[in-house]
């Protein structure tokens, strides 16, 4: 809990610093600048710590721990923004540990209304924003982690000149949201947005132009490792010719010029790279359910969404008392 509370205070804010930013304009991006932790990286820290006081039995601090879980969400910060699955989770936390005061319904509407919400999450929270106002009994929820956070790969793309011309994508797809009347598995694809648009423009400007001015940048040391290739190759054979070696140096010297020209590309690649730099330790979903058999992959009467995740390892976070 130490350790969380003070890595989102620390890694909060960006620090603007000219050296580092002009470093960044000849390396790939994130090779000097500090990490900020994204939005929903703070988020779930909050989350997390939320969980330590209750397990530590500090209620009396789960109040303004879950109050701070929402100002980390809506702050104008470097890396700002709301997502569904945090606001499912401040939804679910309010109900279960409701104080006067406080309501869980901005939540649920939120998340009945926004577009970042899936039809299925859109549909089960308007259903208990519904419920909440025929002041229907609170539900209990159990919550847990599902599977791990997929690997991100990326790749050069010029059709989008407003995203720059990188197209970061998941190694592996996410799970499919499902729902039912009890239940409902949500992807935290919604996270994995977050990285995929750190070099748009409409997000980080800065960024975004950095992106473009290091790909001739990029280019150029390209064409330098080729002519540096070509070079040894030239001489190599130049050297064997003066020295009468018999072509020994020369193959050696062709070798070893065309390796270094194979290699121009990953010295571009290297270059222009984006900052994919996350939480690694993070669940690919997040499932809650008010099923009173709990999130039990054993049980035969278990409801049919909790069943799609039969295959995940599936971490509880939470199970009411």
């Amino acid at each position: 809990m130490a350790i969380g509370s003070k890595a989102r205070d620390a890694y909060s804010h960006k620090t603007y610093s000219v050296l580092k930013e002009s470093l960044e304009l000849f390396v790939a991006e994130g090779t000097v600048t500090d990490y900020v932790l994204e939005s929903y990286e703070r988020g779930y820290l909050s989350f997390l710590i939320t969980m330590a006081l209750v397990n530590l039995q500090r209620t009396d601090q789960v109040t303004a721990e879950l109050n701070r879980f929402y100002n980390e969400e809506v702050a104008a910060t470097y890396n700002h923004g709301q997502d569904p699955v945090n606001a499912l989770l401040q939804a679910t936390l309010w109900d279960n540990f409701p104080r006067e005061g406080y309501s869980s319904r901005p939540f649920w509407l939120w998340l009945s209304k926004s577009p970042q919400s899936s039809s299925e999450l859109r549909y089960f929270a308007a259903n208990r924003v519904k419920n909440i106002d025929l002041k229907s009994s609170t539900p209990s929820w159990h919550i847990a982690a599902v599977g791990n956070f997929p690997e991100l790969d990326w790749s050069l793309k010029f059709t989008d000149s407003s995203n720059g011309f990188l197209a970061v994508k998941p190694t592996t797809p996410f799970i499919a949201t499902c729902s039912d009347p009890s239940s409902i598995v949500v992807p935290t694809n919604t996270w994995f947005k977050k990285i995929a648009i750190r070099h748009s423009n409409s997000y980080h400007p800065l960024v975004n132009a950095k992106t473009w001015i290091r790909m001739p940048v990029g280019i150029i040391y390209g064409i330098s490792t080729v002519v540096a290739g070509a070079g040894i190759a030239v001489g190599g054979c130049t050297a064997d010719v003066s020295m009468d070696v018999k072509g020994a140096l020369c193959q050696l010297s062709l070798r070893g010029g065309v390796a270094v020209m194979a290699s121009s590309g990953d010295v571009v690649k290297s270059t222009v790279r984006p900052d994919l730099r996350h939480w690694e330790a993070i669940p690919e979903a997040i499932v809650i359910t008010n099923d009173q058999k709990g999130i039990n992959r054993d049980s035969d009467g278990q409801s049919a969404c909790l069943k799609t995740i039969k295959q995940r390892t599936v971490t509880p976070l939470f199970a009411p008392s």
